[in-house]
């Protein structure tokens, strides 16, 4: 998944985005910035337990190439998961952290940037 990821230039990559039907996600900003060493992080079952502040962010996504939208998401979340090792961690996240967690959390629950445009914004999508 992180290849599939790195090799589209995104962010974020969810399992359901490449056909596999599992609750994981993998998410390296440091993607998003030249030269920065990796920052891959794996989510295992991911759950987001606390949110706060809200946030306007311009939002792409490998599913939708070359599409940018305008997308209000919490400002501060905190995720808890399990890495690729099985091991419980927990992260508070800001920024384009949060945004990513937020993001690629709703494709694992079937929802893409589409779902969150007003209905005279998102019909460009749907045809409607």
């Amino acid at each position: 998944m992180a290849e599939t990821m790195y090799r589209g230039s995104g962010v974020g990559l969810a399992a359901s985005q490449v056909g596999v039907g599992l609750r994981v996600f993998v998410i390296d900003v440091a993607n998003n910035e030249e030269n920065a060493p990796s920052d891959l992080k794996i989510f295992v079952n991911p759950e987001i337990v606390e949110t706060s502040g809200e946030i306007v962010w311009s939002e792409g996504c490998l599913s939708f190439p070359g599409i940018r939208e305008d997308i209000e998401r919490f400002e501060r979340v905190t995720v808890r998961a399990k890495d690729q090792w099985g091991v419980a961690f927990e992260i508070k996240a800001e920024g384009l952290l949060a945004i990513a967690v937020q993001h690629e959390y709703d494709h694992l629950d079937g929802k893409l940037i589409i779902d969150r445009l007003g209905p005279l914004r998102g019909g460009w999508f749907t045809g409607r």
